[in-house]
């Protein structure tokens, strides 16, 4: 049985649906390339037209910036 924590996670912002997504794939790009130094994130959907007031956009920064702790 899996605890309540991995079936309900929370992310940044208000609406973690657009914070978790995308937050997972920028640490799975950060895992497959750690010796990347610099990043484009485009976003699609729904999470393109919502990113700045559902803070995907701070969620991400701190994703590929985890020891940067001012941006959120």
């Amino acid at each position: 049985m899996q605890p309540i924590r991995e079936i309900y996670k929370m992310g940044f912002g208000p609406s973690s649906s657009h914070t978790i997504g995308p937050v997972r794939a920028a640490e799975i790009f950060m895992e497959r390339h750690p010796d990347t130094h610099s990043f484009r994130v485009t976003l699609f959907g729904s999470i393109s037209l919502t990113s700045k007031g559902h803070h995907t956009d701070h969620a991400l920064q701190k994703a590929f910036m985890p020891n940067n702790l001012d941006i959120i």
